[in-house]
């Protein structure tokens, strides 16, 4: 090695010099991580340090963007197609499509961010590894989709929701989303969806949220579903899929004409949470396992 000829005299003195070198080493490696905290959730996620932040500002069809190389645009779509977090705000008119790679996350800060689709989902996540949406506090966010879709493949039935995601989905942030689902679902997914912290309003022609993993409740999180068909829906049939999870201080509040909690597989609603309801169906409806906390389901006023 190089220091196997400093004498032993002076071990002490190259040390410094080691360490030195190691740290040198390490911070040009390329895989320095930084911690970004989530204040409501407690947790720490790790995210490469060169991940890019990239700024938006909506103006009807308009938008302007402090990078490039990161969104394909056609008549009506805004395609993101890198992964990184991005700072949406302004007025838009038309659909925002997710489409990375499997392997890449995307961040989507709604900042007063007021979002309508006039032929299909407002926001569409056709692929990614997961997708995080959050809503700074003190900031509201709405999210409107068609009544009516416009699917230019034949036989294709997705998207279907004002947010519709094939690839996870996690709500967080201590601001308010506003969703308005006018064809189908409010928010819809073929894998889990994820609330954590923050205020999301809902109302769909059907099902609220449907994930056809699961759905799950925790931490902060409020969850109000103003008016739906089924509240909250998972009818996945997989292992591992079909599950409905309320848990840490989360709250749901469901006004709906059919059932709250629908789930192939189970529900849990732990204690600590609550979930008022007001439905003409049944209040928990699944053909496998339902472990409800005493005193958490309580009529909605």
């Amino acid at each position: 090695m190089v220091f196997q000829f400093i004498r032993q005299s002076h071990r002490l003195l190259a040390l410094p010099i080691i360490l030195a070198l190691f740290l040198l080493i390490t911070s040009c490696s390329g895989t320095t991580l930084h911690e970004d905290h989530d204040q409501a959730a407690g947790d720490i996620i790790e995210t490469p340090a060169d991940v890019i932040d990239y700024h938006i500002t909506f103006n009807g069809r308009e938008y302007t963007i402090d990078h490039t190389g990161a969104i394909a645009t056609d008549k009506t779509s805004f395609v993101i197609i890198k992964g990184g977090v991005y700072h949406l705000s302004g007025n838009r008119e038309g659909q925002i499509q997710i489409s990375v790679s499997k392997e890449e996350s995307v961040t989507l800060i709604l900042d007063n961010l007021t979002l309508s689709c006039a032929d299909s989902a407002a926001i569409y996540v056709k692929s990614a590894e997961c997708v995080f949406i959050e809503v700074p506090e003190g900031k509201t966010s709405t999210l409107t989709d068609a009544s009516t879709y416009i699917y230019t493949i034949p036989g294709e039935t997705k998207p279907n929701a004002c947010i519709y995601a094939s690839d996870d989905l996690t709500f967080r942030g201590l601001g308010t989303l506003n969703i308005k689902g006018n064809y189908n679902n409010g928010i819809g997914c073929k894998n889990d969806i994820v609330f954590k912290s923050g205020q999301v309003n809902v109302t769909a022609a059907n099902n609220g949220v449907k994930g056809e993993g699961s759905v799950t409740l925790q931490d902060n999180a409020r969850l109000n579903i103003l008016y739906a068909e089924d509240g909250i829906k998972s009818d996945g049939v997989m292992a591992n899929e079909g599950i409905i999870t309320i848990k840490g201080n989360a709250i749901a509040s469901i006004s709906c004409a059919d059932d709250a909690l629908q789930a192939t597989f189970s529900v849990t609603v732990d204690a600590g949470t609550t979930v008022y309801y007001d439905c003409e169906g049944s209040i928990v409806n699944s053909d496998g396992l339902s472990n409800v906390a005493e005193g958490t389901l309580k009529p909605l006023d």
